[in-house]
C-alpha cells in the first residue's frame, strides 16, 4: 500500500508534537535533558543498523564531517528549544518554530541554486506577521521568543542541508552521524555548564520520559524525514512543522490547563498559520501526488 509522502510528514509533525511535552515532563535542565536525548537515540540507532538491518557504518570522511556537523547544529537547535519551554511555555516554544518557514525559504535557493518563489516568500511572510502578533501580546515571555526563534532558525539550516544530503547514503546511517554529532557537542555543553550532577541524579519517571523521547519521538521520526526528504522539499517540510503547535498547544493545554493558556490573539495567529499550511499543501499537490511505499 503506497502511503502519499505529505500524509506520512504529518503523522511525523503530529508525534512531534509531543516533543515539547516532553521537554515539560521532564524535570532536568534543557542541556542535560538533550545529552540524554541524544545517547539514547544514538545507541538505539546503533542497535538498529548493527543487529537488525546490519548496515555497514563505512563512509568517507568529507561525509562524516558533513554529517557531525549537521548533528551540531541540531543538537543546539534542540538546546533552544526546551531552553525555551524552561523559560516560557510550550506554547511560546512551538510557536515561534514557525519563523522557520521564512528562513528555509531564503536558504532553499542558496543550497538548490533556484530562484526565490513568490508564494513561498507571500506564505512565509504570513508567518512572520503571525509571530509578530504574538510577541506583541505575549511580551513577557520575550526571552523564550527570541530563544524559539533562534531555534526555528537551526532548524531551517538542517533542513535545508539535508535535502542535499539525502542521496548521500542510507537515511538511518545518516541520522546515526548526525545523533553523533549532536552528542559530541551536548558533552561539551555539560562540560563548560558542569550538568553531570543532573544526570546522576536523574528521577525514574524521568528515564521513563527520556527513553520515549529518544527512541519513539526521535530516532524513528529523523530517519522518515531523511527517506521523505526524496519526495517534499524543505519548504514543504518547514511549513508542514508549523502544525507542530497545534498539537503541542492542544496536549499541554489539556494537561496542565491555566500555564498554557494564552491570549485570543495567541489562537488566531495560530489559526491563520494552520490556513497557510492548507494553501502551501495545496499549491504542492495540485499538479503532481507524490507518494512513497
Amino acid at each position: 500500500m503506497k502511503i502519499p509522502a505529505l500524509a506520512q510528514l504529518h503523522l511525523i509533525v503530529f508525534m512531534w508534537g509531543f516533543t515539547g511535552v516532553m521537554g515539560k515532563l521532564i524535570t532536568i535542565g534543557a542541556i542535560p535533558l538533550v545529552w540524554c536525548r541524544l545517547l539514547i537515540a544514538s545507541i538505539l540507532l546503533f542497535a538498529y543498523l548493527r543487529f537488525l538491518t546490519k548496515e555497514s557504518f563505512s563512509i568517507n570522511k568529507k561525509l562524516f564531517l558533513q554529517l557531525i556537523g549537521c548533528g551540531i547544529i541540531i543538537g543546539t537547535h534542540w538546546v533552544l528549544f526546551y531552553g525555551s519551554i524552561k523559560i516560557s511555555n510550550i506554547s511560546i516554544a512551538t510557536s515561534t518554530l514557525s519563523t522557520g518557514t521564512l528562513f528555509v525559504a531564503l536558504l532553499e535557493p542558496l543550497f538548490f541554486k533556484r530562484k526565490i518563489r513568490i508564494s513561498e516568500i507571500l506564505l512565509s511572510i504570513v508567518i512572520v506577521i503571525c509571530i509578530v502578533l504574538i510577541f506583541n501580546t505575549e511580551m513577557s515571555y520575550w526571552k523564550g521568543i527570541i530563544m524559539g526563534i533562534a531555534c526555528a532558525f537551526l532548524s531551517a539550516l538542517f533542513s535545508a542541508i539535508n535535502g542535499v544530503m539525502y542521496h548521500k547514503g542510507s537515511s538511518t546511517v545518516i541520522t546515526f552521524y548526525e545523533m553523533i554529532g549532536g552528542f559530541l557537542i551536548l558533552t561539551l555543553f555539560m562540560c563548560l555548564s558542569n550538568s553531570w550532577d543532573s544526570v546522576i541524579s536523574i528521577q525514574p519517571m524521568d528515564i521513563l520520559w527520556l527513553v520515549i523521547l529518544g527512541g519513539l519521538l526521535t530516532s524513528f521520526p529523523l530517519v522518515m524525514t531523511m527517506r521523505l526528504m526524496k519526495h517534499i522539499t524543505p519548504f514543504t517540510l518547514m511549513l508542514s512543522v508549523n502544525l507542530e503547535p497545534v498539537y503541542a498547544i492542544l496536549i499541554a493545554f489539556i494537561v496542565w490547563k491555566d500555564s498554557e493558556r494564552m491570549s485570543p490573539t495567541f489562537y488566531i495567529a495560530t489559526a491563520i498559520m494552520i490556513l497557510a499550511i492548507c494553501i502551501n499543501g495545496y499549491l504542492k499537490t495540485k499538479n503532481k501526488k507524490k507518494t512513497i511505499v
